[in-house]
C-alpha cells in the first residue's frame, strides 16, 4: 500500500503549482493583455514542459488555474485601470496645494526626508478636487516628528514617475508602480510642510508605533547619554553613530541612519543581508525561541507523555515571530520573511517538518497569491533562493548527509554552519552579481563570524533589552548598552575584514540565460550519479555556455565598428565610444548638482556592466562642472581605467578633489592639453581635441568670458568619412573663438550639441561651419532650464539637421563603419 503521506508523495503538488503560478506571473510582465489565443499558446507550452515532470502525470487543471491566477493578478499592477480623480491625472506642472495622510513611517536622511502620501484633496485658487492615489514625496530637508497616518499639508509640483531610459537600466517607473504610486512630488523645503493632526490609528496600531519610538529613544539613550547633545555639549561619536544605525535597523528596521559607508563595508564582506530584517533575522528569533520553549515545555511530564513539546514550542514561537515582525515596522520584506518562518514552524506543528523543500514552496505559494509583485523582489529572490540552496545541500549532498547522522560533535556544527554559508553564498551568487556586481570572496569566512555575533547575540540582547523596557527601564538601557558594545566590536570586525585587498570583485552583469546555465549546471553536478542522462546534459551545457562567451568575445572585441551611445543621464551628458577591437572611451559621466545621485553608480555603472564592459581604457572629462563630472567618480574607483583627458582647470569642490585623489590613489595617468592639441589615432580611429587654447588658463584674467563652460574640451573623433564633433557645454563667446581658429576643421557628420541646447549656443556661424548631419542632445526630462531652447531647435531644422534628444528617446546609438551611420535610440 502506497504511503500517501510520506514526504515524496506530499511534495509533488505543491512545486509544479508553484512553478506554474510564477510562470503565470512572469508572462503576466513581458506579455501583458494577452489575447485568447496568445493565452493558449503560453499554456500549451507551459503543460509541455510540465508533462515531463519526472515522467509523472500532472494534473492538468490546477496547473492551469494557478498559470491563469498568476496571469491575471498581475494585470491589475501592470494595466491599471486608474480611477478620474487618480492624482496622476492631475500632473500639469504647476504647483497644488495636497493634502494627505502618511502611509508607512517616512525615511530620513541627513539631506532630505522620503515620505508616501495618499492624496485626499488638491486645491488651487479657490478650486477643490478630491482625490485619490499615492504620491511619493521628497523633502529636500530633514523633517522631524512626521509619523504613519499623520495627516499633512504641502505645496509642491507634482510630476510623472521617469525613467533614465537606456539599455537594461533599471525600471524605476514599474517599481513604484509596483508600489501603487503613479505620481511624485518635491518640496523645497520644510516650512512647506504643515501637519494637520497626527493620524489616528487603531489601539494596537498605536501601540505599535509608540513601542517603536521608544525603542528607538532606548537605542538613541544607549550609545550616547542623549540623541545628539546634552548640556555637557557630549556628541556622539562617528562609531556611535554607526551603531546606533545598525541597530535601529536590525530592531525596528528603521535603515535610514545606516550611512552609505557602512552599507559599503557590509557589501564588501558578503554581510549586507544583516543590514535588513529578512529570513535569517526572523529565523533566528524563531529558533531561539523554539529552543526555550521547548527547553520549558520538556520539564513538564505531561506535556511529554502528550508528545507535545515540539508542537507546543513551535506554536509558541509564532508569537516572538509576530511580535518581532510588527516591531520591525512590517516592511513587505519582513512580512514575506514573518510569513515564510512562520509556514515552517506550522510544518512542525503539523509534523511535515521533513519536507522543507515543499515547505519552503507552500510559504512563496502564500505569498505570491498575496502580492504576485513579490516575485520581482530583491529580498525575496534572495531570501527564498538562500533557503532552497541550503535544504538542497543539506538532502542532496552526501558529505553533508554523512555529518548529519551520529552524535553532534563541535566538528561537526563547524563544518555544517560553514557548509550553510558556503550554500546561501553559491545558490544566489548570480542573483547578487545580476543586481549588484560585486561578490565577496571572504563571504564564508565572514558569515561565520558576523553571523553568530550579530545574529546571536545583538538581536536576542536587543530584544531582551525591550522585552525589560516596559517594567524595568534601567535594567532594560543596561541590556542594550551591552548589546551596543557587542556590535561594536562586530563593527571593528567588519571594518578590518572589509581593508583586505582581496575582500571582493567587481563583475560584469550575467544574463539571464547564464543565470539559468548556472543553476542548471549546479542540478546537473549535484545529481550527476543519480540522474542516466546527466553526461549529455553537461555537454549540451557546454555547448550553450560556449556560444555565450563566443557571442560576448565577438560583441567586445571582434567588431569593426564605431559605437557611440549618448546615455540618459538626465540633466547632464555622459557618451560611451566603443571603438573597433574593444577600447572604450566615455566622455563626461553625468551628475546631480547637490550630488544626492550617484549617476555613475546607478545609472552609467550598470550600463558599462550590462554590456560586459569593465575596463574603460580613457576618461574623458569636458569640464568639471557636477553634471558632467560627478557619474566619474564612480566609474573611476570601479572600473579599471588607463587614462583621463582633462583641460586640468581646477575648482575648489569636493568632487573634483575626490576625482583628483582617486586619479592619484589609482595611479592613472592624466593627458593633458598639451598632448591633446597633437591628433591621436586608436584602433584606427582619429581623436582631436581643438579647444581650449593651450594658454586659456593665463587668458582667464583678460576675458571674463571663460568661465568653466567656455573651457570645455571640444574632441573631434574621425572614423574614415564618419566623423563626430563633441562640445560638451561652450557657448556663444568659445564657439566664436573656435570658429576663427579650426572652422575648416570642423565640419562633422554628427554633433553632440553644445550646452545641453541652451540658448546661448548653437550659433549660427558655429552651426554653418560644423555643417551636422544629426544632432544629439543631451538634456533632463522637463528639465528646470528649459532646455533645449525652441530657437536653438528652429537653427537645427532650418539647417536641415536631424535631432535626437535623450529626454524624449532615451539613450541613442549611432553606429558606424566608416561610411554609413545608423542610429537606433531606446525609445
Amino acid at each position: 500500500m502506497k504511503d500517501c503521506d510520506s514526504p515524496k508523495a506530499y511534495a509533488r503538488p505543491l512545486i509544479p503549482l508553484l512553478l506554474a503560478l510564477m510562470t503565470g506571473i512572469v508572462v503576466g510582465l513581458w506579455l501583458p493583455n494577452l489575447s485568447g489565443v496568445s493565452l493558449a499558446i503560453s499554456l500549451a507550452f507551459l503543460f509541455s514542459l510540465l508533462f515531463a515532470w519526472k515522467g509523472q502525470k500532472v494534473f492538468l487543471l490546477p496547473l492551469f488555474l494557478f498559470f491563469t491566477l498568476g496571469y491575471w493578478s498581475l494585470q491589475s499592477w501592470t494595466s491599471p485601470r486608474l480611477p478620474a480623480n487618480h492624482v496622476s491625472h492631475f500632473i500639469d506642472g504647476r504647483p497644488w496645494h495636497i493634502i494627505g495622510t502618511v502611509d508607512g513611517d517616512p525615511e530620513r536622511f541627513p539631506d532630505r526626508t522620503r515620505l508616501v502620501l495618499k492624496a485626499e484633496s488638491l486645491a488651487r485658487k479657490g478650486v477643490f478636487y478630491k482625490v485619490s492615489g499615492a504620491v511619493r514625496v521628497t523633502i529636500r530637508e530633514p523633517v522631524a516628528g512626521l509619523r504613519s497616518g499623520d495627516r499633512v499639508a504641502c505645496l509642491a509640483k507634482l510630476k510623472e514617475i521617469h525613467n533614465f531610459n537606456n539599455p537594461g537600466g533599471f525600471n524605476y517607473r514599474r517599481y513604484l508602480a509596483f508600489r501603487g504610486i503613479y505620481a511624485s512630488a518635491s518640496v523645497s523645503r520644510e516650512s512647506l510642510v504643515i501637519r494637520l493632526h497626527p493620524g489616528k490609528s487603531c489601539s494596537l496600531g498605536h501601540a505599535i508605533d509608540h513601542s517603536r519610538r521608544a525603542v528607538s529613544s532606548l537605542i538613541d539613550r544607549a550609545t550616547s547619554e542623549v540623541p545628539e547633545t546634552g548640556s555637557t555639549g557630549q556628541r556622539v561619536q562617528p562609531a556611535q553613530r554607526d551603531v546606533r544605525g545598525i541597530i535601529k535597523a536590525l530592531l525596528i528596521g528603521d535603515r535610514s541612519e545606516v550611512s552609505r559607508e557602512i552599507r559599503d563595508v557590509f557589501n564588501r564582506i558578503g554581510t549586507a543581508h544583516l543590514l535588513a530584517i529578512s529570513g535569517l533575522h526572523i529565523g533566528i528569533v524563531a529558533t531561539l525561541a523554539f529552543m526555550g520553549f521547548r527547553f520549558v515545555l520538556a520539564r513538564s511530564q505531561r506535556v511529554l507523555l502528550a508528545a507535545w513539546p515540539a508542537k507546543g514550542a513551535a506554536l509558541l514561537s509564532l508569537f516572538p515571530v509576530l511580535f518581532y515582525g510588527l516591531l520591525a515596522g512590517m516592511s513587505p520584506a519582513t512580512q514575506r520573511a514573518v510569513i515564510m518562518v512562520m509556514v515552517f514552524l506550522m510544518a512542525l506543528l503539523f509534523e511535515r517538518e521533513r519536507d522543507t523543500i515543499n515547505t519552503l514552496a507552500l510559504a512563496a505559494l502564500v505569498i505570491l497569491i498575496i502580492s504576485p509583485t513579490a516575485l520581482f523582489e530583491i529580498s525575496f529572490q534572495l531570501s527564498f533562493t538562500a533557503v532552497f540552496a541550503i535544504l538542497y545541500m543539506m538532502k542532496h549532498f552526501p558529505f553533508v548527509i554523512k555529518l548529519r547522522k551520529g552524535p553532534p560533535t563541535v566538528y561537526k556544527r563547524l563544518a555544517l554552519f560553514l557548509l550553510v554559508s558556503a550554500s546561501a553564498i553559491l545558490g544566489t551568487l548570480p542573483i547578487t552579481l545580476y543586481y549588484f556586481n560585486q561578490t565577496s570572496l571572504i563571504g564564508i569566512l565572514t558569515n561565520c563570524v558576523m553571523v553568530p555575533l550579530i545574529g546571536f547575540l545583538v538581536v536576542p540582547l536587543g530584544l531582551l533589552a525591550v522585552l525589560f523596557l516596559p517594567v524595568a527601564p534601567t535594567v532594560a538601557l543596561w541590556v542594550m548598552k551591552g548589546a551596543t558594545i557587542t556590535l561594536e566590536g562586530c563593527l571593528g570586525l567588519a571594518v578590518f575584514f572589509s581593508k583586505w585587498p582581496f575582500a571582493a570583485v567587481r563583475t560584469v552583469t550575467p544574463t539571464l540565460i547564464e543565470i539559468g546555465l548556472y543553476y542548471a549546471l549546479a542540478w546537473v553536478l549535484f545529481n550527476f550519479r543519480q540522474t542516466r542522462r546527466a553526461r549529455p546534459l553537461l555537454i549540451g551545457l557546454a555547448i550553450v555556455a560556449l556560444a555565450d562567451v563566443g557571442y560576448w568575445v565577438n560583441e567586445r572585441y571582434g567588431r569593426g565598428e564605431l559605437r557611440m551611445t549618448v546615455l540618459d543621464v538626465g540633466q547632464g551628458s555622459s557618451a560611451l565610444m566603443e571603438l573597433p577591437g574593444g577600447p572604450c572611451i566615455l566622455v563626461d559621466g553625468g551628475g546631480f548638482y547637490d550630488n544626492r545621485f550617484d549617476v555613475g553608480a546607478w545609472v552609467v555603472g550598470p550600463f558599462l556592466w550590462k554590456r560586459k564592459i569593465a575596463t574603460v581604457e580613457i576618461l574623458v572629462l569636458s569640464h568639471p562642472n557636477s553634471d558632467h563630472l560627478n557619474g566619474l567618480l564612480f566609474i573611476a574607483r570601479h572600473f579599471n581605467v588607463r587614462e583621463v583627458w582633462m583641460n586640468q582647470e581646477y575648482v575648489p569642490n569636493k568632487q573634483y578633489q575626490d576625482f583628483l585623489d582617486i586619479i592619484s590613489e589609482k595611479n592613472i595617468r592624466i593627458v593633458g592639453l598639451e598632448e591633446l592639441s597633437r591628433p591621436k589615432t586608436i584602433n584606427g580611429i582619429r581623436f582631436q581635441v581643438f579647444y581650449p587654447p593651450e594658454d586659456f588658463l593665463k587668458r582667464k584674467t583678460e576675458d571674463s568670458w571663460r568661465t568653466l563652460n567656455n573651457n570645455c574640451l571640444v574632441l573631434k573623433v574621425l572614423f574614415d568619412k564618419v566623423s563626430f564633433l563633441l562640445t560638451g557645454d561652450i557657448e556663444a563667446e568659445a564657439e566664436k573663438e573656435l570658429t576663427s581658429l579650426a572652422c575648416t576643421t570642423l565640419m562633422s557628420n554628427v554633433l553632440l550639441v553644445p550646452h545641453h541646447g541652451s540658448r546661448g549656443s548653437s550659433t549660427p556661424e558655429f552651426l554653418k561651419c560644423v555643417d551636422p548631419d544629426m544632432g544629439v542632445i543631451s538634456c533632463g526630462w522637463k528639465n528646470i532650464f528649459g532646455f533645449p531652447h525652441q530657437k536653438t531647435l528652429d537653427r537645427y531644422q532650418a539647417l536641415g539637421c536631424q535631432i535626437f534628444r535623450t529626454d524624449r528617446q532615451g539613450a541613442v546609438t549611432i553606429t558606424t563603419d566608416g561610411t554609413q551611420l545608423s542610429v537606433k535610440p531606446f525609445l
